[in-house]
């Protein structure tokens, strides 16, 4: 053991450098690209099967349809080549490094891709199922702690493993797979390596593990577990430095909300490390058991592996890699952060938390302190009101006339967006905010992008009012689309917000459930007092694809009601 463990690092440590930085980046670049693919793939997926959101009660019937199938089918199989490419490349670095050859990112990137080239000419298709076997298997439990983060999927998969049925399926294939991937753990090296069909693979994969295979086993666990453990212990030593700058200078009120949310950050930071880590320790132990083997069916001496000399990375190559990164990976995230994520966004049903007027308890409602408040505190959504002034300019406001929070008793469509702006909404609320104003939708609109996600309530100001048409032109305007969602008690309103802008979220606001409302196509979700929730109503709007948004839940008996409820 002590022996395939040093020479593992003596594998690793030739072309270490160089291995990160390809991995990293690779990662990076197709990580981001093939988030923005399952984007649309969703998106696609779902307008052709007629949902808006994937529930529980829907689930099955959209994974039924023929398009969704077809889309989930091209998507893994993307996946999989980035992975075959991605192993490929380990490969060559590995196989490399066993002639103590020195080999740059940008030639392991080239060295993957001709190997995938290699297996496709051969037509060695079954190698995508092993790579997707080996891949799962190596990292089943970070796959299983990123499930656990992922909303709804964690609520999803807390629900099907109570299910008896589920755990013996999952049990009876997580065999299978260990089954499978234990007789072709050297089968890449004998395609990629070797150039061997995939079954004359698999036949020297086995002769190579005759009389080995539990101890071969049980050092590449055992190279996983010293690596898991690493991890965990980086995590811990984060957490705890995290701790201690948030007791010291984050404000009480707010200590634990930062501590949640710094903890998370950083698990998802050492995931994606984990990621990477254990396929470079892998394929790299893989690699070393390989030659030992091959030795001794050869009757020859052990491989030396023990390289006395390193050299720097190439710069040239880090600085292509790097300005690759910045136009292609660095462009998708920074869509994917700035103008929201379909997937994350609109797709799946998730707990959020809205802050109601902005943080209305924090500053005077509607108001940009209370929408700064919002951002400070956490909050995923601000729930907002807007109106139109005499002029047209669209700003914030809940009550018809300005009384309680301005002492003016006038209507806001009296007035126009300068005279609004001389009036004072914040001395209501306290010292603190006097001289606050009303905003406009296009200020907030310009402050929350990236920010906050909004949910905009459009007032019923009467079908012949052009402020549905107004709102929709800013949400286009500042490209937050896939940032906010549009709510009206006037499902005229929302009808007139989809004609124009089927993408855009809707939500129907109403006091009461009568009839089959939900299955309006102008309607992605309904917004109810939550006394009018039944078992019957939230199964009807889930198999219908729309989600259900209660109000107002301010006892704990009701929070749990609902809860039950899903």
């Amino acid at each position: 053991m002590r022996t395939m463990v040093k020479e593992t690092y003596q594998m690793l440590k030739l072309n270490l450098k160089n291995v990160l930085i390809f991995e990293l980046f690779y990662r990076l670049i197709t990580g981001s690209i093939y988030l923005q693919l399952l984007n649309y793939g969703i998106r696609f997926s779902l307008k052709m099967a007629g949902y808006s959101y994937l529930t529980l009660e829907n689930l099955g019937a959209f994974l039924l349809k023929p398009r969704t199938i077809l889309t989930i089918f091209f998507l893994a199989l993307i996946g999989l080549l980035i992975m075959l490419v991605e192993i490929g490349s380990l490969i060559t670095a590995y196989s490399g490094a066993a002639y103590s050859m020195h080999i740059g990112p940008m030639e392991l990137l080239f060295g993957g891709i001709h190997n995938l080239m290699d297996e496709i000419r051969r037509k060695n298709a079954a190698l995508v199922g092993i790579a997707l076997i080996d891949v799962t298997l190596i990292n089943f439990y970070f796959c299983y702690r990123i499930l656990n983060h992922v909303k709804p999927l964690d609520f999803i998969l807390k629900v099907m493993l109570e299910k008896m049925w589920v755990c013996v399926l999952l049990l009876v294939l997580l065999i299978l797979f260990i089954v499978i991937a234990i007789p072709t753990i050297f089968t890449f090296h004998g395609c990629m390596i070797e150039q061997k069909s995939f079954r004359d693979s698999v036949n020297r994969s086995m002769d190579l593990l005759k009389g080995r295979m539990v101890r071969t086993v049980f050092e590449l666990i055992f190279s996983q577990v010293i690596l898991t453990g690493m991890l965990i212990l980086v995590y811990l030593l984060g957490t705890l430095l995290v701790a201690v700058f948030v007791v010291l200078f984050v404000d009480k009120k707010l200590e634990f909300a930062f501590l949640m949310e710094a903890g998370n950050r950083i698990e998802w930071v050492i995931l994606f490390c984990a990621g990477i880590a254990s396929g470079v320790v892998h394929f790299a132990a893989v690699t070393v058991q390989y030659y030992q083997y091959d030795c001794r069916m050869n009757h020859e001496e052990r491989w030396d592996f023990h390289y006395s000399e390193t050299v720097p990375v190439s710069k040239k190559n880090a600085v292509i890699l790097l300005a690759a990164v910045g136009a292609v990976s660095g462009f998708c995230l920074f869509d994917t952060a700035y103008n929201g994520n379909f997937i994350s966004n609109s797709v799946t049903m998730q707990t959020e938390i809205t802050a109601h007027r902005g943080s209305s308890k924090t500053a005077p409602e509607n108001t940009m302190a209370a929408l700064t408040a919002a951002v400070e505190e956490l909050a995923d959504r601000a729930e907002i009101d807007v109106q139109e002034t005499l002029d047209g300019q669209v700003v914030l406001c809940h009550d018809t006339t300005l009384k309680r929070v301005s002492g003016v008793d006038k209507k806001v469509a009296d007035l126009s967006g300068e005279e609004l702006r001389q009036l004072d909404v914040g001395a209501w609320f306290s010292d603190q905010f006097i001289g606050e104003s009303i905003p406009t939708l296009d200020e907030v609109m310009e402050y929350a992008k990236g920010k906050i996600t909004l949910n905009i309530e459009i007032k019923n100001l009467g079908s012949a009012s052009a402020l549905p048409e107004k709102v929709l032109q800013l949400v286009e305007d500042h490209e937050m689309q896939d940032q906010c969602v549009i709510t009206s008690t006037s499902l005229n309103y929302l009808k007139r917000i989809k004609e124009q802008q089927p993408e855009i979220k809707t939500g129907y606001i109403i006091s009461a459930a009568y009839g089959n409302y939900y299955s309006n196509d102008a309607i992605d979700f309904i917004s109810i007092r939550s006394g009018f929730i039944t078992d019957r109503l939230i199964r009807d709007a889930h198999q219908s694809g729309k989600t259900v948004h209660a109000w107002t839940v301010n006892s704990k008996s009701e929070l749990e009601r609902l809860k039950a409820l899903g």
